[in-house]
């Protein structure tokens, strides 16, 4: 299995590199059996949650990383796992796995 972190300034330029990832409705999650992949799109990311006072004052906002970010498992015999990789490697970002705010179960 192939583990990707990715990252993109908007979800339109994720989709445009990713087309086999996507259909008219939306993200393809996880495809039929013969698509051998999981897609997690998790969108913008909260780097520092805001702080609130006792009554729920924002005290200091929260600090968000608002590009667009995503976990991609690709199988190694996807049928376009080549082609994946090699759209998708713009987007990629190393991420050790302790420091992932989403992981696979």
């Amino acid at each position: 299995m192939i583990d990707l972190t990715l990252r993109a300034d908007t979800e339109q330029a994720l989709a445009d590199a990713l087309p086999w990832l996507r259909a008219a409705d939306g993200w393809v999650l996880t495809g039929p059996p013969d698509a051998r992949h999981d897609l997690d799109p998790i969108g913008a990311l909260v780097r520092v949650d805001a702080v609130l006072d006792y009554d729920g004052n924002t005290v200091a906002p929260a600090d968000i990383d608002t590009r667009c970010h995503a976990n991609l498992l690709l199988a190694d015999n996807h049928p376009d796992a080549a082609a994946i990789l090699i759209a998708a490697a713009p987007f990629v970002v190393s991420v050790p796995i302790e420091k992932r705010r989403r992981v696979w179960a």
